[in-house]
């Protein structure tokens, strides 16, 4: 029953992270639309998510907690503890500013379909030849469903259309789809020891300086009004702080595959969220995508009980 729990939580915990990106891609869509360049909106979003974070950390770790366990502190960490920790996040970074540049150049659309119908995939083929799961008819008939759903939610009913910088456009994109693979596997691997937090804390710090070294190399550009800044909070705020620790903490307790699985209602709730503000209405090709994603996630969610 307690593993029954742990798991229910941890899908909580996934499908979180993915409802804030979803609404994150608007978001980030409507302040690039604004003039802000990609590195620098990908320095805001972790630079404005590290106080929450570190306020978390230290509220955990402060005097007479968890007295006598040190395994989690940054001191006490192996080197490839530390490096597997720094590496993720550097690799958060370019993974989210990969998938903002293809945006800039081929719109939202064929980014999202890349990044996210392809990082499931990846994540699987990698988790199994890793030996971090085992290969069965139930993940690949979860990976059909899933990739199947999402590409009724994401595909225009009219069609794709390739825009003149579509080369460029979609090296970006599958960079991005790579990139948040290796996230995933990175924050699977995480030792159980040291705390979600902490880590997301670390690796976060190490994707805002890494950040910081680009956007200024490229020139920084800023919001230009009060709306903006908000919009950027947000992402700061939400699609950072609280949804990659969110999805850090649910991704130790699942699967590789089901963890990068549940993350795909971002471009349901995108949809949802799409058709909510901007008077977009779901389509019945929208809604049954919506019917595969769920399918996929019980699927995998009896494969993980």
């Amino acid at each position: 029953m307690k593993t029954q729990t742990s798991a229910t939580l941890a899908w909580g915990g996934v499908l979180l992270a993915g409802v804030l990106w979803g609404v994150g891609a608007l978001v980030a869509q409507s302040v690039m639309s604004g003039g802000m360049a990609p590195y620098s909106l990908s320095l805001a979003r972790f630079a404005l998510g590290l106080p929450l974070l570190w306020w978390w950390h230290w509220r955990q770790t402060a005097p007479g907690k968890n007295a006598g366990k040190t395994s989690g502190e940054w001191r006490h960490l192996p080197w490839r503890e530390r490096a597997l920790i720094v590496g993720t996040g550097l690799v958060m970074a370019m993974n989210v500013t990969s998938w903002f540049a293809g945006i800039t150049y081929i719109g939202a659309a064929l980014p999202t379909v890349i990044s996210i119908c392809c990082a499931p995939v990846i994540v699987a083929l990698l988790s199994v030849s890793r030996g971090y799961e085992r290969a069965s008819g139930r993940l690949v008939v979860a990976l059909a469903l899933a990739l199947g759903g999402v590409g009724l939610i994401v595909m225009p009913a009219e069609g794709l259309s390739l825009p003149k910088d579509y080369a460029m456009g979609l090296a970006w994109s599958f960079a991005s789809a790579g990139l948040y693979s290796v996230v995933v596997l990175g924050n699977a691997r995480m030792p159980a020891h040291v705390p979600a937090v902490s880590a997301s804390a670390w690796s976060m710090s190490a994707a805002a300086l890494l950040m910081l070294v680009l956007a200024s190399a490229q020139g920084l550009t800023w919001p230009r009004d009060t709306a903006a800044w908000l919009q950027v909070g947000y992402t700061g705020v939400f699609t950072t702080s609280i949804a990659y620790l969110a999805f850090a903490w649910g991704a130790r307790r699942l699967s590789p595959t089901a963890a990068v699985v549940g993350t795909l209602v971002e471009p349901l709730v995108a949809a949802v969220a799409a058709a909510c503000l901007f008077s977009q209405p779901l389509t019945g090709q929208q809604g049954a995508g919506a019917l595969l994603l769920g399918a996929a996630m019980v699927v995998l969610a009896r494969r993980t009980g």
